[in-house]
């Protein structure tokens, strides 16, 4: 069952199915054709032609830019990013309201952007994030890997993790004092990363990305590393 149908942050598309390491932005219905997105000079994209007036304003660039990936949001690179939310949080209750609201809209990419992956050395899971009628925004990469880390573990994944005896006590600790706050006593995936749960920013690494790939399935051309670290 997917814990976050309500909420609708990994809610099953219309006429799709669940898939948990899929994360589908709040709206998404497959039933509506994909709007075609317009170009403008410079290769930019321009939300005007498919977005209502009130979202033009946020749907754009920022003027500020990674130095090393300069196509992607700086406030989600690594090298530029000052926002780091704690991934154990709601990113719009632990991110200030200001900046939240400043760029939740904002695109992840300089250029439209449907479908993302997100890879990272401290977890095994890979997020996609699926957004076929808009481009991806920033609220939706925080969104994404909140909610990818709040879901259970399985027990395939334990059957894993308990026989290092590291991981297994730092699962452990981490859900036990989880618990004590949220009540849940279930092991979740938020609970492996132990107290390096503060996102640091998204960086590239091409050998990574080949090294984690699935042996048989497809590659995404906007694979990214999440970095982590403690507070």
């Amino acid at each position: 069952m997917n814990p976050y149908w309500g909420a609708n942050y990994w809610g099953q598309p219309q006429g799709g199915y669940y898939h948990p390491h899929v994360y589908y932005p709040p709206g998404y219905n497959p039933a509506v054709p994909q709007p075609n997105p317009a170009a403008v000079p410079g290769g930019m994209f321009s939300p005007n032609s498919i977005f209502p007036i009130p979202l033009r304003a946020h749907l754009q660039t920022p003027a500020v830019r990674s130095k090393k990936y300069p196509y992607l949001n700086a406030c989600l690179a690594a090298d530029s990013t000052l926002i780091h939310p704690d991934l154990r949080k709601k990113p719009r209750t632990d991110i200030t309201a200001s900046t939240f609201n400043n760029y939740r809209h904002t695109l992840a990419m300089a250029y439209p952007v449907t479908n993302m992956r997100l890879i990272c050395k401290s977890f095994p899971w890979t997020i996609d994030i699926v957004s076929p009628q808009a481009p991806i925004t920033v609220e939706a990469v925080w969104e994404a890997m909140y909610a990818a880390l709040q879901e259970h573990i399985h027990d395939s994944e334990w059957g894993f993790a308990c026989q290092d005896k590291k991981l297994r006590e730092t699962i452990e600790k981490a859900a036990e004092k989880r618990g004590k706050v949220d009540g849940d006593k279930v092991l979740k995936r938020i609970d492996w990363l132990g107290e390096h749960t503060v996102f640091k920013g998204l960086e590239r690494s091409e050998e990574f990305e080949k090294m984690r790939l699935f042996p048989g399935s497809n590659a995404v051309a906007e694979t990214w590393v999440i970095r982590l670290a403690s507070n």
